[in-house]
């Protein structure tokens, strides 16, 4: 070949070939997001999906699909020429590119692993709908240098660069990652895994499933502190949804409700054809349910109805949409719907450890209980280190009462008021599991608790979130035990 541009060009061609490869190493399904996505972005175009029957399989399922190209973008390798002229921020999404994962063994044949590695967590990443992910031939360009990280954000147009390595530590192989954010430097998140050189061919995927995982989880954290700090005048309808996650899942309080719900709603008018901003205006729209704070409970949820049937009239396939309307349909009192909704968005990003949070709970309002439960397992074994910690241990502590595992139950409301101790309903979900266990004055401890945080809860409140949310029996034994808490 007589220049490099033919040998790029060569390689492009022939790119399918080297996934090939890679797919010896290891094969990695789809997977994500929000926010926590290897996964792939497909779009299902069928709005009028069949119910099908709750899937065991989803607790680690692989579905071989086609990556979707949309979100990779083919830039040109890092010549000369590229280098004095760099491109324009491609988009205004969270951009990062994956570069190749260096061998700092002795062993030349982990060259194959490494390689391996990048690309898989190439097409993890690129699964999330919400990410702009450089594609492989371009960071590929950088293999045997070490660029300075400012350099390759200019260069690639991203806003963050993953870099890792393998090296032998005794009989043991380590991996390490880290992102780092382009402009400033700054490292944003760092892992290393420790895995038996004989056995790490053989776990590969779930070392993938779980560095993809915790790197979507705070990539999206690292995004939402940016749009924090940024005034809201100057903020455009991604960064309004992202703010209104950090608002929520930072907070879990009344105040953190309200103010995610005003963030989405001003990213719908600021935008009206952004289908997350309509999805999570949905979610934020719902949360007034179990946070006790709507007037008329009726018109609430045909405005939640309203708002997801805009945002899958949009993008009728976006995992990240599906996600957040099959939660906002469940809390609506339409689990089964919510069901269907986000076994779609998780059959396209298994690894979206939120999304697996609200279908552990979706399962729960359509009294699926040992499902639910393993879903909500499988969120903690997916995101150990996860955000929402204290969501999932709440969701846990919720599906335990109505399994009558109240011991377990108020273990889990105990770790949920621990990480995040401003929400109400985690006090509200321990008064429940110490009732159980008949423990009645300090359950009604923990409900006094709870209404300090929220003075508006009242019995009658809580009750007619129950009776929406919950099939009937579930919703008389969590009303059963309130009313012995009050």
């Amino acid at each position: 070949m007589e220049s490099i541009n033919e040998i790029f060009n060569w390689l492009s061609e022939h790119e399918s070939g080297f996934s090939a490869l890679a797919a010896l190493v290891v094969i990695i399904g789809v997977t994500l997001s929000p926010l926590g996505a290897g996964f792939r972005a497909l779009f299902s175009g069928d709005k009028n999906v069949d119910k099908k029957e709750i899937k065991p399989a989803l607790t680690g399922n692989r579905v071989n699909k086609q990556t979707n190209k949309q979100n990779t973008e083919m830039a040109v390798p890092a010549t000369q020429d590229f280098l004095e002229s760099p491109p324009p921020l491609i988009t205004d999404k969270p951009s990062i590119a994956v570069l190749p994962f260096v061998n700092m063994t002795d062993d030349k044949s982990q060259e194959y692993f490494a390689d391996g590695m990048t690309e898989d967590i190439i097409t993890g990443l690129s699964c999330d709908s919400r990410l702009f992910v450089i594609a492989r031939n371009s960071t590929f360009a950088y293999k045997g240098q070490s660029p300075d990280i400012r350099t390759v954000g200019k260069e690639l147009g991203v806003s963050y660069v993953l870099e890792g390595s393998i090296r032998p530590v005794g009989e043991r192989l380590r991996i390490t990652v880290q992102l780092i954010e382009t402009t400033s430097g700054a490292h944003v998140w760092a892992d290393k895994i420790d895995r038996p050189v004989a056995e790490i061919f053989d776990i590969m995927d779930d070392v993938v499933d779980g560095l993809v995982t915790s790197l979507c989880s705070n990539l999206g954290v690292a995004e939402g502190k940016r749009a924090l700090r940024q005034q809201p005048g100057n903020l455009e309808a991604w960064e309004l949804c992202l703010r209104a996650e950090m608002v929520w899942m930072g907070r879990r309080a009344t105040d953190g409700v309200i103010e995610a719900q005003t963030l989405t709603k001003k990213a719908t008018e600021i935008e009206p054809g952004y289908a997350l901003g309509w999805a999570m205006l949905s979610y934020t729209s719902s949360l007034p349910i179990p946070y006790l704070l709507t007037r008329d409970i009726v018109k609430t949820t045909e405005q939640v109805d309203e708002f997801i049937n805009k945002a899958e009239t949009l993008a009728p396939g976006d995992p990240a949409v599906l996600g957040y309307i099959g939660y906002a349909a469940a809390i609506c009192g339409n689990a089964n719907t919510g069901i269907d909704y986000l076994e779609r968005s998780l059959d396209l990003n298994p690894n979206n450890a939120l999304f697996r949070r609200f279908y552990s709970l979706t399962l729960m309002y359509a009294s699926l209980l040992d499902e639910a439960l393993t879903q909500i397992d499988l969120f903690f074994r997916q995101s150990p280190k996860d955000p929402d910690l204290g969501g999932g241990y709440f969701t846990r502590s919720l599906i335990q009462v109505l399994q009558d595992k109240c011991v377990e139950a108020e273990k889990s409301a105990t770790l949920a008021i621990k990480y995040q101790p401003a929400s109400p309903l985690f006090y509200l979900a321990r008064a429940l599991a110490l009732t159980g266990l008949d423990q009645n004055d300090i359950a009604k401890d923990e409900m006094e608790r709870s209404r300090q945080l929220a003075p508006h809860f009242t019995l009658t409140k809580i009750e007619e979130w129950w009776r929406l949310s919950f099939q009937k029996e579930d919703a008389e034994k969590l009303i059963n035990l309130v009313r012995q808490a009050w």
